[in-house]
């Protein structure tokens, strides 16, 4: 993506999906607490919702991403294929310094100690309980692979499609009570900004 004046990331759906996504979490977190939006969320469950999520789920996965972008090298789109492992490296390694610069305790840790740990809607009877919940590291993954999947389409309703599939993995760690709603909010923002840096940094170099 070398002509930025007539394909600008600015300008894409998925941008304007994180427009969106970015002002409704501000609205959201002047409105509710991080409790009530976290079980607003939560008990919206279903016997397809937990078959789907349960799966849906790992489109948020490191290795998916990695290999996606091996499949790019090997149809010879290999900027593409570059920008997605190191967007998935430069993205992960921010998660683990703020998660261990900033331990926060996840649904399953919190709620037990509230002793409300039975209410958590899980999958599998599978829920973390350890104190990196924030941010989403499968939210952050999920949203740098198709925020650069994004740009590099030049169709609408595909843009659009990788942002509803981006935001699905996010609140699929919500849904399976891995996760709080920000975490998940501030996941988004960074998989999503880390893809835009390297889209920027690389714009004038083609492999």
């Amino acid at each position: 993506m070398t002509e930025w004046k007539y394909h600008h990331p600015l300008k894409n759906g998925f941008s304007y999906g994180m427009l969106l996504l970015f002002v409704a979490g501000i609205l959201v977190f002047f409105s509710l607490s991080k409790d009530n939006l976290f079980w607003l969320l939560n008990r919206q469950h279903s016997v397809a919702g937990d078959y789907f999520f349960k799966y849906g789920t790992y489109l948020g996965d490191g290795l998916v991403m990695i290999l996606i972008g091996l499949v790019f090298f090997a149809m010879g789109k290999r900027k593409t294929g570059l920008l997605l492992i190191l967007s998935f490296l430069l993205s992960g390694l921010v998660v683990q310094v703020v998660k261990r610069t900033k331990p926060e305790p996840r649904p399953g840790r919190y709620f037990t100690e509230l002793r409300q740990a039975e209410k958590v809607h899980k999958v599998d009877d599978h829920l973390l309980k350890g104190n990196n919940s924030f941010p989403s590291g499968h939210t952050t993954t999920a949203f740098a692979m198709f925020s650069l999947l994004a740009f590099y389409n030049r169709r609408i309703h595909w843009q659009l499609l990788f942002f509803v599939i981006a935001v699905t993995v996010g609140y699929s760690r919500i849904y399976l009570g891995q996760h709080f709603f920000k975490d998940v909010w501030f996941g988004a923002l960074l998989g999503y900004a880390t893809s835009y840096f390297l889209l920027w940094a690389f714009r004038k170099k083609e492999f």
